[in-house]
């Protein structure tokens, strides 16, 4: 039977215990009352720039710079330049043309997304060069896309041609301004006359980016890299270690002298690449060099100096990572080095990593 003592003693009982609590709440301080990850007191980080590709894929694009058509280059360089951004960065893009003849083509393809890289490669590499050239359109688009947004984007235009549909780019980039997004706009234009490349310089201006001349394919290399320069350094991190591993290493070579003027070489190689599981290894025989060279290869993931290749071999692979062997003869009297080069061939092939010089005759 329940009786006022019993009540009495509980409610005392209960008494002491918030006594405590309250005593040990003030010893530890407001952080026992409220956790320190609740929203409201959390500190703000700093914001990621998002990155959202204008793409021209008006007719023009079909044609050749260099021995490469625009719309190739254009396609393997940006996503060079996407594969090497952090995985939380958003990224998307808006094309004018692919498919669509007129000045009201532009579209936005793929949304601002976090990780959704391979729906932006095949997005991006189902593009086909139609149509003129809204500029104008396409960057009143991008506003309308990102006006609500509060973190900053920063707008990528790749083109061959200024403005071909009686816009005003110049005012549409300043109506963004007026509206306070928080943008730049950088431009890459390829193979611009004169006079196109002072117009599209001078946009870049008015937008707050820069502008890159591509008259070949190693200029455009070199812009996306100097681009990815202006990027802030991520935190380093056990997982971002393991991806600065070389993607292709020598992990052996055996050597057995088959005559007097010819050496038998079996060099054995390992690679691992979780962006494609189509690739191919690359072996370039070469001459020696008799002295160092300090010229920066204009390709980092490229064999260094190729002037000096006498021989290349290729083996290819449906993996992301294995195992292999390349069986190779070279002359005995020649100083002879070898590189691997590890090349991406999932659509466009482009070089991934290689494996640094190896003496091979010694």
């Amino acid at each position: 039977m329940f009786s006022f003592r019993n009540f009495r003693y509980s409610s005392v009982l209960n008494n002491e215990i918030l006594k405590y609590i309250l005593i040990i709440s003030l010893l530890l301080g407001p952080s026992f009352l409220v956790s320190d990850t609740s929203p409201e007191l959390a500190v703000p980080g700093q914001p990621e720039t998002a990155k959202l590709f204008i793409l021209d894929a008006s007719g023009s694009m079909n044609e050749y710079l260099g021995i490469y058509q625009k719309v190739h280059l254009a396609k393997k360089y940006v996503r060079h330049y996407v594969d090497k951004l952090p995985e939380e960065t958003e990224v998307g893009f808006i094309a004018y043309g692919n498919r669509l003849p007129g000045c009201q083509s532009s579209r936005l393809y793929q949304p601002l997304e976090k990780g959704n890289r391979p729906g932006f490669q095949n997005k991006l590499f189902g593009l086909t060069p139609s149509g003129a050239t809204p500029l104008a359109e396409s960057i009143r688009i991008a506003g309308d896309y990102i006006v609500r947004r509060k973190s900053p984007t920063d707008l990528i235009l790749v083109t061959d041609g200024i403005e071909s549909c009686y816009g005003n780019p110049e005012k549409e980039l300043q109506v963004l301004q007026q509206k306070g997004i928080n943008f730049k706009m950088h431009i890459f234009g390829l193979g611009l006359k004169p006079e196109e490349k002072r117009i599209m310089q001078s946009l870049a201006k008015i937008g707050n980016g820069k502008y890159y001349n591509v008259g070949e394919d190693s200029d455009f290399f070199l812009a996306m890299e100097d681009l990815l320069k202006q990027e802030p350094l991520p935190k380093r991190t056990e997982v971002e270690s393991e991806k600065r591993k070389p993607k292709i290493r020598i992990a052996g070579i055996e050597k057995n002298q088959t005559d007097s003027e010819d050496n038998f070489y079996r060099v054995k190689f390992i690679f691992e690449n979780s962006d494609s599981d189509n690739q191919c290894v690359l072996l370039n025989l070469k001459r020696r060099s008799s002295t160092s060279s300090k010229i920066q290869s204009w390709n980092p993931q490229r064999a260094s100096e190729p002037e000096r290749v006498l021989r290349t071999e290729q083996i290819c692979f449906r993996s992301r990572k294995g195992e292999g062997e390349f069986q190779i003869s070279a002359p005995a009297h020649l100083p002879l080095n070898l590189e691997l080069e590890l090349w991406d061939t999932k659509g466009i092939p482009s070089p991934v990593d290689k494996s640094g010089e190896k003496n091979l005759t010694e």
